[in-house]
């Protein structure tokens, strides 16, 4: 993620903004509603009394800044028509206002202007030359002062309200909408939404697009959970009772019947549900198991081909038929590797059977390996299965009736098969052999012997 993509550092970014755009929008708007301090007309009796004073021509040439005129007035400023100090000002002032004084020397009338704690008075003229004067502010001036900055201030409070105001709205529609939108999407999704309402959150790049769309994903998840639970719990239920209700109508005849021979017949129907019954419920807890991580490996070095070879002999003591009817294919090396015995042969055992339900011909078993893996492949002379109907036979209870004739089992075979592989970090796939029939490939990592996984599979 690129770090603008960040929604940290996009917050700090914005408040920092935001906080900036506020203190800027105070200052203007303080300056916008103040009142701009203008000059005024000197009133005509500190005229009148400063006239006698300034009519002298010899007197008004000799004035220079810093000299006390009369009381409290004082020489600011002064413009001589020619000469090397032609311009004159006070130091201090001259330090502090320059610019205003020079602005009203060219006044073209006697003005009255505070600078602080002084009023400055001018230009009084006589012939070309030009002074300014100052004199100290009058209490009443300085409260009016006082005045002018409370409204001032009380204009800037205003305006960071208001830029307060506005950053709230801001980040409300920001930041807190998404995640009341968000709330609501879980709301949504536990009352069974598999497609929650989050508008355009899903396209953000940030944590909260990060969210959105870990939040859409979990719903479809939890839906398709819950659609698999059902159909399981469905799927166990109708598995179950086909069985009892055999059982129930085979114990119910054994009752009535007279004849030994037909009350074994029902005895021997008992034994057949009885035992299906054990596997459906033996299978349902393998495939628990597996899903739940609740199988612990226990590696050791295992020959597949023995294994194998000891699988295919157990078949034959129980079912001699079906027994005959497995065969090894090609000359493929079959390696030694580390493993779980007990979880290989499930899923071999599981796919073998699985193709001796479903055909009445041989089913190969051949092995090809390379330096990383191997492969078990596990292949039946029967109808195959349309492609539509491939991805669906490792779901529990899935079984292709309307294609291969189905004989027994109950439909967890090949699901078991394909947890306990993942479980041995392998993977299986199925495919319609062009020769005809299913060929189900089991692949597997090849892990030598004398590695680090012999010891912990043994300790």
């Amino acid at each position: 993620m690129r770090w603008y993509h960040s929604l940290s550092l996009r917050l700090l970014l914005l408040f920092w903004v935001l906080l900036f755009a506020v203190a800027s929008s105070g200052y203007l708007l303080a300056l916008w509603f103040s009142k701009p301090i203008e000059p005024e007309p000197v009133p005509t009796a500190v005229q009148e009394s400063l006239a006698p004073l300034l009519s002298e021509v010899a007197t008004f040439r000799s004035l220079t800044p810093g000299r006390l005129l009369a009381g409290d007035y004082r020489v600011a400023a002064s413009l001589a028509p020619s000469g090397k100090e032609r311009l004159q000002l006070d130091r201090t002032l001259g330090m502090n206002y320059r610019a205003t004084l020079m602005r009203q020397l060219e006044a073209e009338q006697p003005q009255q202007l505070p600078l602080g704690n002084l009023m400055l008075l001018g230009p009084f003229q006589l012939e070309d030359y030009r002074i300014l004067i100052t004199r100290p502010i009058t209490p009443g001036e300085r409260q009016e002062q006082v005045l002018t900055e409370r409204e001032t201030q009380r204009v800037q409070t205003l305006a960071l309200l208001v830029g307060s105001l506005a950053i709230s709205i801001l980040l409300g529609a920001w930041l807190v909408m998404p995640l009341r939108r968000l709330t609501q999407a879980t709301r949504e999704i536990a009352k069974g939404s598999e497609n929650p309402d989050l508008r355009r959150l899903p396209k953000r790049n940030d944590e909260l697009g990060e969210l959105a769309r870990a939040l859409a994903t979990t719903a479809y998840d939890l839906a398709v959970s819950r659609d698999a639970q059902r159909r399981l719990l469905s799927d166990v239920s109708h598995e179950l009772r086909s069985p009892l209700a055999r059982m129930q109508v085979a114990l119910m005849l054994s009752q009535e019947q007279d004849s030994p021979e037909q009350q074994a017949n029902h005895i021997d129907q008992l034994g057949r549900d009885l035992e299906r019954l054990s596997t459906i419920i033996e299978r349902i807890l393998s495939l628990s198991r597996l899903e739940n991580g609740l199988v612990q490996l226990q590696t050791e070095q295992v020959d597949i081909r023995r294994l194998a070879t000891q699988l295919i002999k157990d078949l034959r003591y129980v079912n001699a038929s079906q027994g005959q009817r497995v065969q090894f294919q090609g000359d493929g090396v079959w390696p030694v590797s580390e493993s779980d015995p007990e979880l290989l042969r499930l899923v071999i055992e599981n796919l073998v059977r699985n193709a001796l339900q479903y055909s009445d011909d041989d089913v190969e078993i051949s092995c090809q390996t390379t330096s990383n893996d191997y492969t078990i492949i596990i292949r039946d002379h029967g109808p195959g299965v349309p492609d539509d109907q491939l991805s669906q036979l490792f779901t529990p209870f899935y079984r292709a009736d309307l294609s291969r004739n189905h004989k027994a089992g109950v439909g967890l075979g090949m699901a078991l098969s394909l947890r306990a592989a993942a479980v041995l970090g392998g993977t299986i796939s199925a495919r319609n052999h062009p020769e005809g029939g299913l060929e189900v490939a089991v692949n597997l990592p090849l892990s030598e012997p004398g590695n680090g996984t012999e010891q912990n599979g043994k300790s």
